[in-house]
């Protein structure tokens, strides 16, 4: 612009840079090691000393080794200026697990440091001593902890809390007790900040022990809401596994009716094994949902870990798996505080804190007041895109355990251009679940734009989705079948299965979805089901024709027209058989099988011939 003063808008950028660098040590990142560090850290003046030490930290951040440092360091931190000591231990907190020989000369120093009047001295010669994981001097640790869990400072208490699970990873049965210990005093504190972190010590080093949450459980309830955001997730996990191992489910919960499902579904099972077979799937879908209610109670009870390194639980039998105990919310105290305690939770900015308080609802709240945890959660979907995912992960469990729950709310449901496929998949099953007589139609046209997406994987996701609509809404199963057969008719008149990559995903999921409806009711599909036989020739995808010879097999003594045209249909599949891929061959042979079961008469010599 001005070629007189010779600038351009680089060199203008970097006297930008310059003069916002001006007071500031980031200098010390353009060139770190231009000046020798070893003298610097032998010198007598602190200023020397501090630009040395920072130099040592600008080399860590970006990544060199500087451990051969450690011995000059580790000498300077008996240095009486505040400057010197703080960098120095910022230092030894990164090498300190590194270098533990060499650190542990300077043990004196450290526990001399934990009687300076300075918190943040205190704090740092902990942090350092938890830093260094030798047996040797986990005693004197843990003596350190148990100090620093008492002092004026929150700061200090807080950083005693953040050494306990330090202090345990060194497996020392012998100081287990104390730890314990240490973790009830902390438990108890009246700080939030220092609560916050003796639940993350909590959870990581004895999570079973809840006799230490029962004797402060009240106090933990109402400290919740002040506790910092990452601390709740973890405190609301523990008071709820102290609920659950205390007192058990609710029994006005959704757990309590998942339950109470099992047991009459064992019952049923028992009374007629032989329909139980028959209807497999629908029996392992009810069976996964209702052992939901003993799953949760024996995690809680036992601990996750230790629960989840078990993973035989499913297959054991339900008089094995009838683990759950029940208790009443409306006169249970500790459920209600709770409930009470994490109600305003669910409004929080952290998306994270607003899934847990939901988590304690769903399992704990009675079924007519799991109403409250739906408002929050579709607003941290809409305002939170990096944990949307996760956020309709969750959404998805609860709507199909409850469908009516997010039933008001189908068009917070409906696709955006800019969403994932992962993220369609959830929103599409999820529509799907929640689909009412009222939203159906709305939803049923959405579909059909959905259809004609690029992503052609998803498009047939949305297909499936019209049949899961279809069983979950019987009187609008024919207006879905209808839709289906339309397409089908349209893609195999247009000749695009097949020809472009994710349309035979397609026709498959149509075929499907087609089954599943006829499987509701036979009889009235029995044109159909014709219909369908007829375009076996103009369908080529193996899987599509597979499910199709299926039907005619399992179907081959319906009505009056299916038994009639049973021989042209095997004598087209056994001209066509050499040629068909694996899995239609083998359906073309259990289908000749069912056909020779029912045949008679004239109809077996005919079919035998073939």
């Amino acid at each position: 612009m001005f070629p007189q003063f010779g600038a351009t808008a680089d060199t203008l950028s970097k006297a930008s840079t310059l003069v916002f660098r001006i007071g500031t040590d980031a200098h010390l990142y353009d060139d770190p090691d231009d000046v020798s560090i070893a003298p610097l850290l032998d010198s007598k003046f602190d200023s020397e000393k501090c630009e040395a030490l920072k130099r040592l930290l600008a080399l860590i951040a970006q990544g060199f080794e500087v451990s051969n440092f450690f011995p000059q360091v580790v000498k300077n931190v008996a240095s009486q200026s505040l400057e010197v000591k703080k960098l120095v231990y910022l230092y030894l907190l990164h090498y300190a697990q590194k270098r533990p020989n060499e650190a542990l000369l300077s043990i004196n120093y450290f526990q001399k440091d934990l009687g300076d009047p300075n918190p943040l001295v205190r704090a740092w010669a902990l942090r350092t001593m938890a830093g260094i994981r030798l047996h040797v001097i986990a005693p004197l640790v843990l003596v350190a902890a148990g100090k620093c869990a008492r002092d004026p400072s929150v700061y200090v208490r807080k950083c005693a809390a953040n050494a306990l699970p330090k202090l345990h990873d060194l497996r020392l049965d012998e100081n287990t007790a104390g730890i314990e210990e240490i973790i009830g005093i902390l438990l108890n504190d009246h700080s939030p900040c220092v609560v916050g972190a003796a639940a993350a010590a909590f959870s990581s080093v004895c999570p079973n022990n809840l006799a230490l949450i029962g004797r402060n459980y009240k106090r933990l309830c109402e400290i919740l809401p002040d506790v910092e955001e990452w601390g709740k997730i973890i405190l609301i996990g523990i008071l709820l596994r102290y609920i659950i191992a205390r007192h058990g489910l609710v029994k006005e919960s959704i757990m309590f009716s998942l339950h109470s499902t099992e047991n009459s579904q064992s019952e049923k099972d028992c009374s007629d094994t032989n329909s139980a077979l028959v209807e497999d799937n629908g029996d392992m879908s009810g069976r996964y949902q209702s052992e939901l209610a003993n799953i949760v109670s024996r995690c809680y009870i036992e601990g996750p870990a230790e629960y989840l390194s078990r993973l035989s639980l499913m297959n054991k039998d339900a008089s094995e798996c009838n683990y759950a105990r029940f208790t009443s919310g409306k006169s249970n105290d500790d459920v209600k505080i709770l409930l009470q305690c994490t109600s305003p939770l669910l409004w929080s900015n952290n998306s994270a804190v607003v899934l847990a308080a939901a988590g304690v609802h769903w399992i704990m709240a009675p079924i007519e007041d799991l109403k409250r945890i739906v408002k929050p959660l579709l607003f941290v979907l809409r305002s939170s895109n990096a944990s949307k995912y996760v956020v309709l992960c969750n959404i998805q469990v609860f709507a199909k355990a409850i469908p009516s729950l997010f039933s008001l709310y189908f068009e917070d449901f409906f696709i955006c251009s800019s969403d994932s496929y992962q993220i369609k998949a959830l929103k599409l099953d999820i529509l799907a679940y929640i689909a009412t007589d009222s939203s159906i139609s709305f939803i049923l046209k959405e579909f059909k734009d959905y259809i004609r997406d690029p992503d052609r994987r998803f498009a047939a996701d949305t297909v499936a989705g019209i049949g899961i609509c279809a069983q979950r809404l019987p009187e609008m199963a024919n207006t879905c079948l209808e839709f289906l057969l339309a397409l089908t008719r349209q893609q195999l008149m247009t000749g695009e299965f097949g020809s472009v990559d994710g349309e035979a995903d397609i026709l498959i999921q149509a075929i499907m979805s087609i089954k599943s409806i006829i499987q509701q009711d036979p009889p009235g599909h029995e044109k159909v089901i014709i219909q369908l036989v007829r375009s076996l020739n103009s369908i080529k995808v193996p899987a599509a024709r597979a499910i199709i010879v299926w039907m005619v097999g399992e179907y081959n003594s319906l009505g009056d027209l299916i038994p009639k045209m049973l021989a042209t249909v095997l004598k087209y599949l056994a001209w066509c058989f050499t040629s068909e891929e694996l899995e239609t061959k083998l359906q073309i042979c259990n289908t000749t099988v069912k056909v020779l079961l029912h045949a008679k008469g004239n109809d077996l010599l005919t079919i035998k011939k073939f």
